[in-house]
């Protein structure tokens, strides 16, 4: 049997990363009187923050590096799959409750440790995360054409420093962000005197709305009636990675 833990497209080049991490030995191990089976182990999700970390301080100035994820094939919840760290001192889940951003503890102690993630519920599914790099907001409900060209050409400067200026003329730039308004917020774009709406959130959950800061002037002040829940810098291609459990 071989588990398989993968990165897709763009990631796989813009974090240096092996596509494919495989195991030898057929394995299966209780924990807490329930199956459970390895999909990844703690220094193969690590190397994707330590290889952002050494891009240039310039270029991740104001971003961190998060992942959001679902689980597959039905989009829901990846607490339900309950993928969690077999340390030494015990299993540490990586996903709470109805929050699907992955909550990846870094110590030394694990460093050295490299603990096996195991999936322990929800098998036959997969969960899948998806990367993206958050940016600070300083007002924390607009921000401004010049803030948000300067968001993405960050990323790219990340993209040169990785593959060198002649190679990045062959990668896609980043050209969007990703919004998330609270619930209930309206969402606009400011130019002079006028005002265009972007969207409104009328639900109970925060609302992405992808935007393309190019369509508008340096000028174009951005605001949310509300503060962001956040603002990511969509990475240009398939920026996904997904543990994979396979028998």
């Amino acid at each position: 049997m071989t588990r398989t833990f993968r990165t897709f497209s763009l990631v796989a080049a813009f974090f240096c990363l092996p596509v494919h991490v495989a195991y030898a030995a057929d394995e299966h191990v209780t924990v807490a009187g329930k199956p459970a089976v390895r999909v990844a182990t703690y220094k193969d999700v690590a190397h994707l923050y330590e290889r952002f970390e050494k891009f240039p301080a310039a270029a991740r100035e104001g971003l961190s590096l998060h992942f959001t994820g679902e689980l597959l094939p039905d989009h829901e919840l990846p607490s339900k799959a309950r993928l969690v760290i077999h340390s030494k001192q015990g299993d540490i889940p990586l996903f709470f409750g109805t929050d699907r951003e992955m909550h990846f503890p870094r110590t030394a102690q694990l460093v050295a440790e490299n603990p096996p993630i195991l999936q322990t519920e929800s098998m036959g599914h997969n969960v899948r995360t998806e990367l993206s790099l958050r940016v600070e907001v300083p007002q924390g409900d607009r921000f401004t054409g010049v803030q948000a060209r300067h968001w993405l050409a960050q990323i790219n400067a990340c993209i040169r420093d990785l593959t060198g200026v002649i190679l990045s003329w062959l990668m896609p730039d980043a050209h969007r962000l990703k919004v998330d308004l609270a619930p209930g917020a309206r969402f606009e774009a400011v130019t002079g005197s006028h005002v265009t709406l972007l969207a409104s959130n009328a639900g109970k959950e925060p609302m992405t709305v992808l935007l393309r800061p190019q369509d508008y002037s340096e000028g174009t002040i951005f605001r949310s009636t509300k503060p962001f829940a956040q603002v990511r810098v969509r990475i240009p291609g398939d920026a996904y990675l997904t543990f994979t459990p396979e028998r």
